[in-house]
């Protein structure tokens, strides 16, 4: 065989690794898609999947043809289903589950919303080695490289550290589908970063070679700078969190090789993504008061686990290949030493590739390019060492007080997928053949070495997986037509939260097959309380408090419904109302969404110090009474309102009017009334929990009454009394009111999209195709 021919056969061995890499993944997870009934984060996941798809008939109606008014509502909603209630898409990933719901109207499929959901994240999980392939090719590895990078690609192996293991995704394991739509865009966006930063000649040249612009009007129309703006972006898009490892990979990226062109590059291009962010990310900033950092979420996410830990785990193979030997990790290894391994010759080319010049060979491995892998890969290794190690430095870096740093080993496990390839082709090409047959007859071993054990994990994991999917299959369809019941029992009620038990108590033996009712329930709309697939409502951690077996918590949490095992022994205040042979569903009387009262103290706190004195309320008869004290974040204390007002100083002090100090425990506030008004509710309703009504008599001379809608809090709800605006306020627990004058009044509260974030879309909207529009005249005239 010629010499000249051998590139086209390792470009079709190549093509062959990654066809069998994408074929051995819609194998292996073919059962994915089957699944009837999630266990874990997908029943979060697909909600939010649920949600979309109500806002997007809820939009059609009320903007009509207004395409701005109905974008608006997909990407800025409220979202009922837990702790009374969030915007999780003013502050979460909103981009997934638009195009799924989109995609899915758009095809007129005949499958249903959830089996739709399940197809998409089984094909996104299925061809992620395509993205690890083509991003290695973009840096210029050899194509037989690329290859033995889709080959490995699906193959990482955790304990359950949520990276870009199989386990993270699949359905006995975590369901961290939003992180897998960022995931397919990573590599890329890191790759094209990597290329964009080694390209020391970026911009447009004229016939006669010579920039025919300024250097940053070049780049900026250069697809070396717009192809890592777009997939960074796309990454961000996908899960904030992957974008912010996207972005920060940056750093080491561009100062790998420090040079001035590097870091106006640097700047360049993170200021650009940021920009077509900044729709998403500057309300998040600026309304970061109403996200909660939750007590129940464990110290080590938001800590890591710290450098001995780190280090243990991955030089003991559990970072790439926990439960079987450290192959992934020897890989890795050896790619960082042959990444970081330049020997240069007098002519400024390596001298493996003058040596393979020589032999007509393949393309070398030693690019300077190849040097910032490594800087990555140590990068996100001393990053994920985390707040245990670094302490308050890990602060410097904006964002990170509130992140969850243990999810930088998406950094390590990324940088490693780029190494283990770059491992495997250093140790060959390093070797001198004295045929080329035996090189490839070199590359058979190693693949037959490593290969059938990593795989052999993969599939034992992907088994059992198998018979969980079935069994839980087999189960869901005995109850399912119980199931189907109670959805339509709760269905034709009127609107109100259920109570479907606690996962410490009755609630975790109350299931559909393998999944909790609490869970199910608000998988599929139904507002719940007391689980926490997300922690970020500021009602999250004050909700705990409820007392099983007190009716008014019922009535201050807005929980009007039980779903209930036939033998669990009712509350002698729930009202049974249906059953079937799985479950009873009960009452509880008068309790509504909208309550009233009045406004007894004004309470000056920050987001971190509240719990303990809405403990205190909740836990005492206030609430009972009508007193609903104010919360405020504002620096106006005290108030001059005549009301009382006090400042949380932490958790347990506070300071009044005077100056002097106490403590909630030995010294309970007190507020200005124990008495409740005579304030009746004639009449409430809600339109796809983003607007509810209601009419009040509110009696003469009764001050500071409020009505007070049992919502969490935020700015984007808006009030009217009998058609005019009305300003808002937080209440205990975290609740939405306003103060109603004496007399009958229709008051209703809306959930609006965020005016800033509408703004700020437009502009980018604007200038994406600008810079598209120009790219393409300029590739047109060249």
């Amino acid at each position: 065989m010629d010499n000249n021919k051998y590139p086209r056969v390792e470009k079709f061995i190549s093509i062959a690794m990654l066809l069998f890499a994408i074929g051995f993944n819609l194998w292996l997870y073919r059962l994915e898609p089957t699944a009837t009934v999630d266990p874990n984060d997908n029943a979060f996941q697909y909600a939010l999947v649920d949600r979309t798809n109500q806002i997007w008939d809820f939009a059609a109606k009320k903007c009509s043809i207004n395409v701005l008014c109905f974008t608006s509502y997909l990407v800025d909603h409220w979202v009922p289903n837990w702790a009374e209630g969030y915007n999780l898409p003013f502050y979460y990933g909103h981009v997934p589950q638009i195009l799924i719901v989109g995609s899915y109207r758009l095809l007129h499929v005949s499958i249903s919303l959830f089996t739709y959901y399940h197809w998409v994240i089984y094909l996104l999980l299925s061809f992620f080695p395509l993205s690890v392939f083509l991003a290695l090719r973009v840096i210029k590895l050899p194509w037989l490289a690329a290859g033995i990078g889709a080959l490995l690609a699906s193959h990482i192996s955790t304990d359950g550290l949520y990276g870009l293991d199989p386990p993270s995704f699949l359905w006995r394991g975590y369901g961290l589908s939003s992180q897998l739509f960022a995931m397919v865009f990573l590599p890329l966006a890191l790759a094209y970063s990597v290329r964009f930063f080694s390209n020391q000649e970026s911009g447009i040249r004229n016939q006669a070679g010579k920039k025919s612009k300024g250097f940053l009007f070049a780049m900026i129309h250069d697809s070396n700078f717009l192809l890592p703006v777009i997939f960074i972006t796309a990454t961000a898009m996908g899960h904030l969190g992957l974008g912010i490892i996207a972005m920060l990979s940056l750093v080491p990226l561009s100062f790998a090789k420090l040079t001035k062109q590097t870091v106006v590059k640097f700047f360049l291009l993170s200021g650009t993504v940021i920009f077509f962010l900044s729709y998403w990310v500057i309300p998040i900033f600026l309304n970061d008061n109403y996200h909660n950092i939750s007590f129940w979420d464990p110290p080590w996410k938001f800590a890591s686990y710290g450098a001995k830990e780190v280090m243990t785990r991955l030089l003991n193979g559990d970072l790439f290949d926990w439960g079987r030997g450290p192959w992934m990790t020897v890989l890795v290894i050896v790619g960082l030493i042959g990444a970081a391994w330049p020997k240069r010759g007098e002519s400024g080319i390596s001298n493996q590739e003058s040596w393979n010049k020589k032999r007509n060979t393949a393309p070398p491995l030693i690019h300077d390019s190849y040097f910032m892998i490594p800087v990555l890969f140590l990068f996100w290794l001393l990053l994920y060492f985390g707040r245990t190690t670094w302490g308050p430095l890990i602060d410097l870096i904006p964002g990170m007080k509130e992140f969850h740093l243990s999810r930088f080993i998406v950094g390590v496990h990324v940088a490693g997928l780029f190494l283990m390839p770059i491992g495997v082709w250093w140790i060959i090409e390093r070797i001198r053949f004295p045929h080329p047959i035996l090189r490839y007859l070199c590359y058979l071993g190693i693949l037959g070495l490593v290969i059938p054990p990593i795989y052999k994990q993969t599939v034992s994991y992907s088994t059992h997986n198998d018979r969980l999917i079935k069994q839980a299959n087999e189960n869901h369809a005995k109850v399912k037509s119980d199931e189907e019941a109670l959805f339509a029992a709760i269905g034709a009620l009127p609107p109100g939260r259920v109570f479907a038990g606690r996962g410490g108590s009755w609630g975790k033996d109350f299931k559909v097959a393998e999944t909790p009712y609490y869970m199910q329930l608000s998988t599929f709309g139904i507002p719940t309380v007391l689980w926490l697939p997300q922690t970020w409502s500021p009602n999250s951690d004050v909700e705990q408090y409820f007392s099983e077996d007190k009716a008014k918590d019922y009535d201050l949490f807005g929980i009007r419904y039980v779903a209930a095992p036939p033998k669990q022994e009712p509350q002698k205040f729930w009202k049974l109302i249906k059953e079937a042979p799985t479950w009873k569903l009960y009452e509880i009387e008068k309790v509504r969404y909208f309550t009233t009262g009045v406004r007894p103290a004004v309470v000056a706190t920050d987001k971190r110090s509240y719990g303990n004195v809405v403990r205190l309320w909740i836990q005492s008869d206030a609430h009972k009474n009508g007193l609903f004290p104010e919360l405020t974040f504002a620096k106006d204390y005290p108030r001059t309102t005549g009301l009382p007002n006090f400042k949380m100083l932490d958790e347990v002090t506070y300071k009044v009017p005077d100056g002097s100090t106490h403590n909630l425990f030995t010294e309970p506030p007190v507020y200005m009334s124990d008495t409740k008004p005579d304030i009746k509710i004639i009449s409430e309703s809600q339109e796809a929990d983003m607007i509810f009504t209601t009419k009040v008599d509110v009696p003469e001379q009764c001050t500071e009454c409020i009505v007070v809608l049992k919502q969490s809090f935020h700015p984007n709800w808006r009030a009217t009394i009998d058609g005019k605006p009305a300003s808002t306020f937080t209440v205990f627990p975290f609740y939405l009111a306003t103060l109603v004058p004496t007399g009958t009044h229709e008051v209703v509260f809306s959930y609006e999209p965020s005016r800033l974030k509408i703004t700020l879309l437009i502009l980018e909207i604007i200038v994406l195709v600008s810079l598209l529009t120009n790219a393409i005249r300029t590739r047109m005239n060249q």
